[in-house]
């Protein structure tokens, strides 16, 4: 299995995963343009995709969807929260959306795709797992706390993309308005780096090999700070970077490292 950010952040967030012949993107919250810009870095175009995954539909998700099923007759595949909001904003993908109640596994070509409710303010808001060839991927993004069910679903990754998306205080003292800091502080708001290292550590005691942090915000955090945050927390737990587990940053607006397991 070889999975690849091709952008992550507040502004848009696309993944892509593959294995055999099945090619997944995880969310499609950028340009059509930027989405064959980066699956070109590994020699696929949109006719190589096999559907796509949606996590919740605030647009920064969803975006490219209306493109792709446009020219690309892409199947789409959402909670019923999600879905039915992705046919309000984008009526045209419709026929491509096929929603599915969170908990049930689909079999996409060798990869087996799982899915878990996640506490954020979108109607259906979920997290993947994705299993293939023996591994487990999990995808945690956009949401305001940890609780026991994506902890249950998570554990056990070999590799976890997972939300750092502010610093408390930075987010704190910054030029944000109040209602919009109490919404990203919630529990069903965004992950902060103290709460993601908290969670990156249970993952690396499980046995995560690559833990990736995304949905970075551009005005609340910055790449080191998320970093030395997360690994301060897994130091405290005698966890080493780059010796029991790989800790990375995904890139915003390009394709981050590519996995491979």
């Amino acid at each position: 299995m070889t999975v690849c950010t091709l952008a992550s952040s507040s502004s848009g967030n696309c993944t892509v995963v593959s294995h055999g012949g099945a090619h997944i993107l995880i969310d499609a919250g950028i340009s059509l343009r930027r989405i064959k810009d980066g699956l070109r870095c590994f020699d696929l175009s949109p006719d190589d995709i096999t559907c796509v995954f949606i996590t919740h539909d605030h647009i920064d998700h969803i975006s490219g969807l209306k493109m792709l099923a446009k020219y690309f007759k892409i199947p789409i595949f959402a909670s019923f929260g999600a879905g039915n909001g992705i046919c309000v904003v984008f009526p045209e993908t419709a026929p491509f959306v096929n929603c599915f109640e969170t908990g049930l596994e689909y079999e996409i070509g060798d990869i087996t795709v799982g899915s878990f409710n996640t506490p954020h303010d979108a109607a259906g808001s979920v997290g993947y797992t994705l299993r293939a060839g023996g591994k487990k991927l999990v995808y945690a993004t956009d949401l305001g706390c940890v609780p026991g069910e994506v902890l249950e679903a998570s554990l056990g990754a070999d590799i976890a993309i997972i939300e750092a998306n502010h610093d408390r205080d930075r987010l704190r003292n910054g030029p944000y308005p109040g209602y919009l800091k109490r919404r990203i502080l919630s529990e069903h708001g965004h992950l902060g780096n103290n709460d993601c290292g908290e969670y990156a550590t249970r993952l690396a005691e499980s046995g995560a090999r690559y833990i990736q942090l995304s949905h970075l915000s551009r005005e609340n955090n910055t790449p080191e700070l998320a970093w030395e945050t997360v690994n301060y927390s897994m130091i405290a737990s005698g966890i080493t970077a780059g010796k029991d587990v790989t800790l990375d940053v995904a890139p915003p607006y390009t394709p981050g490292r590519m996995y491979e397991m």
